[in-house]
């Protein structure tokens, strides 16, 4: 009896240790079977990542690649921004960043716009207009309201109608107009909204003044002069300046000839002048020398060579103004201008003015 009970009871044991075995090993399986169905839903989730990822990686490289070929390009030379595409604003332009002492500004080359009247913005994404190259409108444009930025034209706006802004010339600024291709001149508009035609580029047999551009009447010109090197940096120098009114190009040549006094002719009588010459002559300290006794720089030997005909070693006013860029030679009669004022008698011009003046009525 007592085997018969414990063979009863091994037997119930082994079911109870089988069954539990086989309830673990189902267990097991379960949890296995659920690991690996929770790895293959994150390994899914992992590649539906990754394939956005991809997708928004060649979207970006497409638009990437779209933008710099047929929107716009970089150079680094320029450190300039070339846009040849700007849906926004209807142009194409360069924008030229920062660089030394010139602030951030944008040239347009060209407009899209296909509507007869065109307005130029002040600025385009923050950065203002300062420029129209040349032939940047179609034919079918006939009017440009200029904006109150623009300072410099190119050619092709001959037979458009320019419109100056609201308040023009109240901000000091003047627009410069090239049409050296047309009528032969540059032009400058003055602040009562009058053009200056100050250079003249064309044969001396076609020199004729218009009596306007663009819509804008002419109410001085220069008298025709023979277009030298010096005269035609020149010229240029006063259209790419903002603020700088031309200078009357005949009187400069009337300095670059050797024996030309300037004095001379916008002063009556020898005193004066001397007073004049002993003055700027007497202020040393204002001239930079080398140490063999020559100009150190080209304000000097501008500012001596106008004050006694030559820069004290052989060269001719002529020559010393064909050795120097315009800048100097703007700097030169500014500084002559300031330091004779005061030595002027009721009615004689200073420097600058007599440059300024001499233009032909037409």
């Amino acid at each position: 009896m007592a085997d018969e009970e414990k063979k009863i009871t091994e037997a119930v044991e082994e079911v109870v240790e089988t069954e539990g075995s086989k309830a673990e090993k189902a267990t097991t399986e379960t949890e296995t079977s659920g690991t690996k169905k929770k790895k293959s839903a994150y390994r899914r989730m992992i590649e539906k990542r990754i394939k956005i990822i991809a997708c928004i990686v060649a979207v970006l490289a497409i638009l990437v690649t779209v933008f710099f070929t047929c929107i716009a390009s970089y150079s680094f030379s320029e450190k300039a921004w070339h846009v040849k595409f700007d849906p926004f604003h209807g142009y194409s332009y360069t924008l030229y960043l920062k660089k030394d002492f010139t602030p951030a500004h944008i040239v347009i080359e060209s407009c899209s716009k296909g509507s007869s009247e065109v307005t130029v913005p002040d600025s385009i994404w923050g950065v203002r207009v300062d420029e129209i190259a040349d032939n940047a409108f179609k034919d079918s444009v006939k009017t440009v309201n200029l904006s109150r930025n623009v300072v410099r034209v190119g050619e092709g706006c001959a037979d458009k109608t320019i419109v100056l802004p609201y308040g023009y010339g109240s901000t000091g600024f003047l627009t410069s107009f090239k049409d050296k291709n047309g009528s032969g001149f540059y032009y400058k508009a003055l602040a009562d909204k009058t053009l200056v035609a100050f250079a003249y580029f064309g044969e001396q047999g076609s020199y004729q003044v218009p009596k306007s551009f663009g819509g804008i009447p002419v109410s001085q010109a220069v008298e025709y002069y023979a277009n030298d090197g010096y005269t035609e940096v020149y010229a240029d120098y006063v259209f790419q300046s903002a603020t700088l009114l031309p200078y009357n190009m005949h009187r400069v040549q009337l300095l670059e000839k050797e024996g030309i006094d300037p004095y001379a002719d916008m002063m009556d009588g020898a005193t004066t002048r001397d007073k004049l010459r002993g003055k700027l002559l007497g202020l040393p300290q204002n001239y930079k020398y080398n140490a063999d006794g020559t100009p150190a720089d080209g304000e000097t030997a501008i500012k001596l060579a106008i004050v006694q005909r030559g820069n004290g070693v052989g060269k001719t006013c002529g020559d010393v103004l064909r050795e120097y860029p315009p800048r100097d030679f703007v700097t030169a009669v500014a500084y002559i201008t300031e330091m004779t004022e005061e030595s002027l008698t009721s009615g004689e011009p200073t420097l600058t003015e007599w440059m300024m003046e001499g233009f032909v009525t037409p």
